[in-house]
């Protein structure tokens, strides 16, 4: 029965639905923190104009109708916009979306436990995961994000958002050169001091403003590698909660994050093309002006503008201007470790549908 649901998850969701794709929507760059690592430029005064406003999103959302698998709603901070709660509701009632991921730094615990009530209530059958950025332990992560009091703001909302239904928060601990000496006793701390039951290892990109000094990034794979390890044996040994759904998605999840750590620490270092990518087909991104590139990284090779399509997504999405990008992805052999991008690669790639079968009978 497992076998048969998951082979009916995979067929439905990637490969016989007309149009699938999974979206990053980063709905604004209005953000409250100042982390060193971040890729967007708040010195340019033209950063946060002319963002999408709810009508302009409502005509995006009924363009995409039941082409969208699920959406990741991030920035900036998401929970900076007063009308977060509105463009939820927007994408959950014009879309086939089962899921929502949203990317916050937890700094808005009041605003965050409001909108995720109102959208559960109404939106019963839709999960919603919430990653939260912890990256360093009490005042040196306040020091980390530049905002006064974050770390006991992020815990909090870690733990109020555990108390909705179909809401399920996990804190993501970015490594980067400044904390990389740190991240095992901070996973330690969050587990054992904080309660924290679900966790996320990210290894800092060099995309955008942000460049990591390249004698330090051993350094900094050395204490990713070390952190992904712990938290997938903790997982497997039911010390945390990273896969607190059914039991088949449970499965996919958890082998999905083994795949795609294993990459990222083969790939950290020396990046080499692996197996072909799905940006520009199965997955998106949406900019908060209304731009929509094939991926964060292209950022020289942007698609088109919604606002010049009349934010008809899939008549931009199926252009000329997008097959060029996505036969350069192809000739190219792109290939990166950008964690949205890689885990709908692995799920949505013949190549790793053998390894997803046996571990439903592994895990």
């Amino acid at each position: 029965m497992n076998l048969k649901k998951f082979i009916s998850f995979t067929l439905n969701n990637f490969f016989l639905r007309k149009n699938p794709i999974s979206l990053v929507h980063f709905i604004t760059n209005r953000c409250n923190a100042r982390c060193s690592f971040c890729f967007i430029d708040f010195k340019n005064p033209n950063t946060f104009k002319d963002e999408l406003n709810l009508d302009e999103i409502e005509k995006l959302s009924k363009n995409l109708g039941n082409n969208l698998l699920n959406i990741n709603i991030t920035g900036g901070e998401p929970f900076a916009r007063k009308d977060i709660t509105e463009i939820l509701d927007i994408y959950c009632r014009n879309t086939s979306i089962e899921s929502i991921y949203i990317t916050t730094n937890g700094s808005l615990p009041d605003r965050a436990i409001k909108t995720l009530s109102i959208i559960t209530n109404r939106y019963k059958d839709i999960k919603i995961n919430v990653q939260l950025s912890i990256d360093d332990i009490d005042e040196k992560h306040n020091k980390i994000r530049k905002v006064k009091n974050i770390f006991n703001l992020a815990i909090k909302t870690f733990h109020s958002l555990k108390e909705i239904k179909n809401v399920y928060p996990i804190v993501g601990i970015t490594v980067s050169l400044e904390n990389y000496s740190r991240v095992i006793e901070l996973y330690k701390m969050l587990l054992n001091k904080y309660k924290i039951d679900a966790f996320k290892a990210i290894a800092v990109r060099d995309e955008g403003v942000y460049t990591t000094p390249k004698e330090d990034k051993l350094k900094i794979l050395n204490a990713y590698k070390a952190l992904s390890e712990i938290i997938l044996k903790d997982s497997s040994d039911n010390k945390i909660k990273n896969y607190d759904y059914d039991k088949l998605k449970s499965k996919i999840h958890f082998h999905k994050d083994k795949l795609m750590y294993s990459y990222v620490i083969r790939n950290f270092i020396k990046p080499k093309y692996e197996s072909r990518c799905h940006a520009g087909s199965l997955f998106g991104i949406i900019g908060s002006k209304g731009e929509v590139y094939a991926c964060e990284l292209l950022q020289d090779k942007m698609v088109g503008n919604l606002r010049d399509f009349n934010f008809n997504f899939m008549k931009l999405w199926n252009s000329k201007e997008n097959t060029k990008v996505k036969k350069f992805i192809k000739e190219s052999k792109c290939n990166c470790t950008y964690e949205c991008a890689l885990a709908f690669n692995f799920l949505g790639n013949y190549k790793y549908q053998p390894g997803f079968i046996r571990s439903i009978f592994d895990y």
